[in-house]
């Protein structure tokens, strides 16, 4: 991390691995991770509300970076977020009902736009559960399940998942990216567990791109197969099934 005296955002890797979960599973009990060679922390219940901003014509998604503003958890406030091949690279700002003044000159300096041109695309609340995994005395992972509802700004079409994330943590002594071997040896174990209890790897690379249905455009620019183009489809339509169902 970064100090934050002079106005300029933490920095944090976030390196972690997204699995779709079916709203009847549940969270693998203590003695599944004790068999992996992890200790289990109590369960912790938390409620996020997150708004993301873009361009009109999607300048930061195109460019691999969001901006979201988020309440509550552990990191509430001003993320700056970039994709990379080793992990998410965050800037973090504290919380405040306008966008900072460093964000704003981060998104001109790395993106070329301006902060002004930025509107709400999407609107998500998250009821996430956290347990954080031990692993030779040292809290290596932190396991979150996220039962996620999302509205999108420009259509109002709302989507609803629930997913679980395996996120490393700075205790885990990881190296500069996802390709650390002991960080993703220690992703691999929680992941047997996590599949042994009826998950499955997710095709969803970020949530704000699931939110607002880009994950079908975005795997077609890659050049995605058209049989992986069909899978995202009906996962997006999924979504949507799933909130018409939570509706009132």
């Amino acid at each position: 991390m970064t100090d934050q005296a002079d106005g300029r955002g933490a920095e944090t890797l976030e390196v972690e691995r997204k699995y779709e979960a079916g709203v009847e599973l549940r969270l693998p009990d203590a003695e599944a991770f004790r068999a992996a060679g992890f200790e289990a922390g109590a369960p912790v219940v938390q409620q996020l509300s997150a708004r993301y901003f873009d361009t009109p014509e999607g300048d930061l998604a195109r460019r691999g970076f969001a901006v979201r503003s988020r309440h509550g958890g552990k990191d509430a406030g001003w993320h700056m977020k970039q994709r990379t091949e080793g992990g998410n690279r965050e800037l973090l700002w504290p919380h405040g009902d306008e966008m900072p003044a460093e964000l704003r000159r981060e998104i001109e300096a790395r993106i070329g736009v301006s902060p002004d041109r930025l509107v709400p695309i999407a609107a998500l609340e998250t009821r996430r559960t956290t347990v954080a995994l031990r692993h030779d005395g040292r809290e290596v992972v932190e396991l979150a399940d996220d039962r996620v509802r999302a509205r999108e700004g420009a259509t109002g079409v709302r989507r609803a998942w629930r997913e679980w994330e395996a996120e490393l943590l700075p205790g885990a002594g990881i190296g500069a990216d996802a390709a650390d071997p002991e960080g993703a040896a220690l992703l691999d174990r929680v992941e047997a567990v996590l599949l042994a209890a009826g998950a499955t790897p997710s095709l969803s690379f970020a949530k704000i791109a699931r939110a607002t249905g880009q994950l079908v455009a975005v795997a077609r620019a890659k050049g995605a197969s058209e049989e992986l183009l069909a899978v995202l489809q009906r996962l997006d339509a999924s979504d949507q099934r799933a909130a018409r169902s939570l509706e009132p």
